[in-house]
């Protein structure tokens, strides 16, 4: 029997099966909310009211419509249990996660205490009160993870800090400022060496620049002087030259000319010695070559003392050249002095990480023409922290200067050192063939173990530990075997310390 979509009420009629007729429109609305009722509950149910719909939309016979109604009850009939198995793998869900964070937080006891609350609440047996217990967890979460965010960036603030402190405290180290300045810069080193808040950490840095730049701007201008002096001193010295060159030339010319005059007069007089036959007038003759000839050596004797004179004047200008040259040398001594000292660490004494970045390429450039074995040992002092805090900083500083003694008496000529960075240093050795590395590095190792090092009447034991590598032919930069020497340390330290770990 056909359904009358024009009736606007409800006509009940039953057929065999029971079921009731009603009003299509009426249904189709019933249908409607009951798909906004069960949406997201069960994805089966909704399929199967959703045909339901399609059927009555498109008028079909009634016992079409009986069967998928028939379809739908079954699906409501096995939704409770449903229902019933997914609140209780979802209440199960939310006390081991209620369970594990509390495991995670047991340093915040009132993150912890809500925690308990939640698993203390019975178990769901409605959505709602799942939905009320997940709500409770979700916030305890946002609240850890916002915890656990503040304490990670006090954490890394303090990491960031303690690095900074240490790269100021390196550039102080390779700085060379004369007077005032370098005095200030070793002041602050100290400041930074003995430990100094975050608040001082900004203007320490305004402090380090300020008298970097004057260093810097007092340095120029020391330069600057002494360069103008020199100007000054060879346009001095060229211009006397110059006027000693003139005077030498018009003293030469001078004397030409008078021997060519004096020349002249004796050859004239010999001329009328041999043709005059009359003594009276011959000896006149030979009275006036005679005083034409005293003449001229009076002139030569003049022109003798200007030469003199002029010698001595070229002399003082070799000697202010001889000056010049030896007050040049010494400025060149001290630049090239400042240039070794800006690859020095001014502690220890070995070479500097900027020397060593410049000697990596060169040995790695090396390593790409020639295939030898070039070996990179990272080391590092163990607990270093341990000795500054508990003995002071001039200890860890004592500490630094004989390990790196011990490792510069330890390795060749051919050989290299230098400080990496804070209690880091690196070696660059030679021609080391791998099966030698190992006997090699553990004899260095235990000789610094066994330096009987003593502060203050009080005995400090001594460790190191060593990351070690050597280029390889799968090495495409200088960065490729710095990492794997640096993770073969890491390992080192990791798994106890005191011990040489090789990873080619």
């Amino acid at each position: 029997m056909q359904i009358s979509q024009d009736s606007h009420s409800a006509t009940r009629q039953r057929d065999a099966n029971g079921y009731t007729k009603i009003n299509t429109a009426m249904l189709l609305a019933f249908i409607n909310r009951l798909l906004g009722a069960t949406r997201g509950i069960d994805h089966d149910l909704n399929i199967e009211v959703s045909k339901l719909k399609a059927t009555l939309e498109r008028s079909a016979s009634d016992d079409e419509l009986i069967t998928q109604i028939k379809q739908v009850e079954r699906q409501v009939m096995l939704q409770p249990n449903v229902l019933s198995d997914t609140l209780k793998i979802a209440d199960s869900a939310v006390s081991q996660a209620a369970t594990s964070l509390i495991n995670l937080l047991q340093h915040d006891p009132k993150l912890t205490a809500e925690l308990q609350l939640v698993l203390a609440e019975p178990k769901a047996t409605a959505v709602t009160v799942l939905q009320t217990k997940v709500q409770s967890l979700f916030c305890i979460y946002h609240s850890a993870i916002k915890n656990l965010k503040e304490t990670n960036n006090n954490n890394i603030a303090a990491t960031v800090h303690e690095k900074i402190c240490d790269d100021l405290q390196r550039l102080i180290n390779e700085l060379d400022f004369a007077g005032g300045f370098g005095s200030n810069l070793k002041k602050i080193r100290q400041r930074l060496l003995e430990g100094i808040s975050g608040h001082e950490l900004v203007n320490t840095c305004l402090q380090i620049i300020n008298n970097i730049i004057e260093g810097a701007r007092e340095e120029r201008m020391a330069s600057k002087t002494f360069l103008h002096s020199i100007v000054e001193e060879l346009n001095n010295i060229a211009y006397k030259f110059d006027n000693s060159l003139i005077d030498s030339n018009n003293i030469n010319k001078k004397q030409i000319s008078l021997l060519a005059n004096l020349k002249e007069r004796i050859d004239i007089l010999e001329l009328d010695i041999s043709t005059s036959d009359n003594l009276a007038e011959t000896k006149l003759h030979v009275q006036q070559g005679l005083e034409i000839i005293s003449s001229s050596i009076q002139q030569q004797q003049q022109l003798l003392q200007e030469k003199l004179l002029l010698e001595q004047q070229i002399q003082a200008v070799q000697s202010q050249l001889e000056q010049l040259k030896k007050e040049t040398l010494l400025h060149t001594q001290r630049l090239e002095a400042q240039q070794h000292k800006l690859y020095l660490d001014s502690l220890t004494q070995v070479y500097n990480r900027t020397a060593l970045d410049e000697r990596f390429k060169l040995e790695f450039k090396r390593w790409q023409r020639y295939k030898t074995n070039t070996t990179i040992a990272m080391i590092d002092i163990d607990h270093f922290k341990n000795i500054n805090d508990s003995f002071g900083h001039i200890a860890g500083d004592k500490a630094l200067k004989i390990v790196a003694r011990a490792l510069q008496k330890s390795i060749k000529s051919s050989d290299f050192i230098a400080r990496f960075g804070g209690e880091e240093f690196v070696l660059l050795l030679a021609d080391v063939a791998p099966s030698e590395i190992q006997v090699m590095l553990d004899k260095l190792r235990n000789t610094i173990k066994n330096i009987p090092f003593r502060f203050k009447g009080k005995q400090i034991s001594i460790t190191i530990s060593i990351g070690v590598t050597q280029f390889s032919l799968d090495d495409k930069e200088t960065v490729d075997p710095f990492e794997r020497a640096d993770k073969a340390l890491y390992e080192a330290k990791s798994s106890g310390r005191d011990k040489v770990i090789i990873r080619i």
